[in-house]
C-alpha cells in the first residue's frame, strides 16, 4: 500500500514537472509585432517631400495619418483577416478625413498587408536577426529582399519609449544617380511605429558641380500616439 502511494506520488510529480517544462518552452514567434486587434489604432506624424522635375519645385507637407483596425472578416481564402481604415488630418485642422480602406492578415508564418490593393509580406515568423525574405512574393512588383536588421530593441520613436522594437530593411540602393531606401519599424502590441520611404532621382548640376535631388519622394511616418 505504501509502495503504491509513493509510486502514484512520484508519477504525479513527474507529470506536473513535465507540464511546467512544456509551458515554459512555448516559443515566441513574434506575432504581437503585427499589432492586429480590433479596436487598436496608431496615429503617425508624416513629413513628406515631393521633388518635381517639371516645375523644379519641392512640395513639402506635414500631416497626420491614423490607421484603425476596424473589424475582422473572412477573406477569399476563407481565412481570418482584418479591415484597416485610414484617415488623414491636416496640421491646421481637427477633422479626420477617410482616405483608404486596406486589409491585413496574420498567419503562423507571416504578416501580410494590402496597400492600395497590393499585398506585401511585411513580417515573417519566427522573428530572427538577419533573416531575409521576398516582401513582394504575393504581388507582381518584382523581388524585394526584406531583412530583419534589429529585433527586440529598446527605442524612442518620436517621443514614445517602446520596448521591444524590430527593424525591417526593405531596400537600400543609394548612389549618385538615385536614392532608394525603404525601412519600417514595429513595436510589440502596437504594430508599425516608423516608416521611411525614399525614392529619388538625382541630376548633375554643372553650375554647382554637385548632384542634386531632381524628382521623387521622401516620406517619413513617425509614431505620434496609439491605443485601443
Amino acid at each position: 500500500m505504501i509502495k503504491s502511494f509513493w509510486l502514484i506520488l512520484t508519477m504525479v510529480i513527474l507529470f506536473s514537472s513535465c507540464s511546467k517544462d512544456e509551458e515554459t518552452i512555448i516559443p515566441d514567434f513574434g506575432h504581437d509585432y503585427a499589432g492586429l486587434e480590433v479596436g487598436k489604432y496608431v496615429v503617425y506624424d508624416v513629413d513628406s517631400f515631393y521633388y518635381d522635375d517639371f516645375t523644379s519645385t519641392i512640395d513639402t507637407s506635414y500631416y497626420q495619418i491614423k490607421e484603425v483596425v476596424d473589424a475582422e472578416f473572412e477573406d477569399l481564402e476563407g481565412e481570418e483577416a482584418f479591415k484597416i481604415i485610414r484617415y488623414r488630418k491636416e496640421i491646421d485642422s481637427t477633422d479626420w478625413i477617410l482616405i483608404d480602406v486596406w486589409n491585413s492578415k496574420l498567419t503562423q508564418t507571416n504578416f501580410q498587408k494590402s496597400e492600395e490593393n497590393i499585398k506585401f509580406v511585411k513580417l515573417i515568423f519566427p522573428v530572427r536577426n538577419n533573416i531575409t525574405w521576398n516582401g513582394n512574393s504575393m504581388n507582381n512588383q518584382g523581388t524585394m529582399q526584406y531583412e530583419y536588421t534589429a529585433i527586440d530593441q529598446v527605442e524612442t520613436v518620436g517621443v514614445t519609449f517602446l520596448n521591444p522594437v524590430l527593424t525591417v530593411l526593405q531596400l537600400e540602393d543609394i548612389n549618385l544617380v538615385q536614392e532608394r531606401y525603404f525601412e519600417e519599424k514595429y513595436a510589440k502590441g502596437v504594430g508599425m511605429v516608423y516608416k521611411k520611404s525614399v525614392d529619388i532621382t538625382n541630376v548633375f548640376n554643372s553650375s554647382s558641380g554637385l548632384w542634386e535631388r531632381n524628382s521623387g519622394i521622401d516620406i517619413t511616418m513617425t509614431l505620434s500616439s496609439y491605443g485601443g
